[in-house]
């Protein structure tokens, strides 16, 4: 298949071409995956929430709106789902050192890797829908108002949560 743009794979999953949604779940799987790992902080859950935003997404194709980018509705979606699984858990996810590892994806030095870790750490205790914003914003490179778009709230409430994530994040790493 030779390499198309986002509107040509979209307009060819509506016609049926399984390929071309193949093509556009390999463009994010790996985005989505460590969007939902930062807010579930569970491999096999993150795994079954992009695989369950893609199934909706393929259901939803007719519905989306071409006037904003794939990713961030595909973002949107993950979110969502995301929260909606820590809302129905009810439950606290714990430190771990893998997770810390794991979201280290670079070889830094020790003492940027001790540094990382700590920074990772303070996240991870962040209220969900902060670690989203963080995830978002400084992981994914989304804008507020993109970001605003994906969790579904004003412009200003992110900025408000970013604040509060960042004045919490303050605090904990002094």
């Amino acid at each position: 298949m030779q390499h198309k743009d986002e509107p040509e794979l979209i307009a060819s999953s509506l016609d049926g071409d399984q390929l071309a949604y193949a093509e556009l779940i390999d463009r994010y799987k790996n985005a989505l995956y460590h969007h939902c790992f930062v807010i579930v902080h569970s491999e096999e859950v993150a795994k079954d929430i992009t695989q369950e935003t893609f199934i909706a997404a393929y259901y939803k194709l007719a519905s989306y709106n071409p006037e904003y980018r794939l990713g961030t509705w595909l973002f949107k979606i993950a979110t969502n789902k995301a929260l909606n699984y820590l809302q129905k858990a009810k439950r606290e996810i714990t430190n771990s050192e893998a997770i810390i590892d794991s979201v280290i994806s670079t070889d830094p030095t020790p003492q940027a890797r001790a540094e990382d870790a700590e920074l990772h750490a303070c996240v991870e205790r962040l209220h969900p829908k902060y670690r989203a914003v963080i995830s978002l914003y400084y992981w994914h490179g989304k804008s507020y108002q993109e970001i605003a778009n994906i969790v579904g709230v004003p412009e200003g409430t992110v900025k408000g949560w970013m604040h509060r994530a960042k004045s919490q994040l303050r605090k904990d790493l002094t």
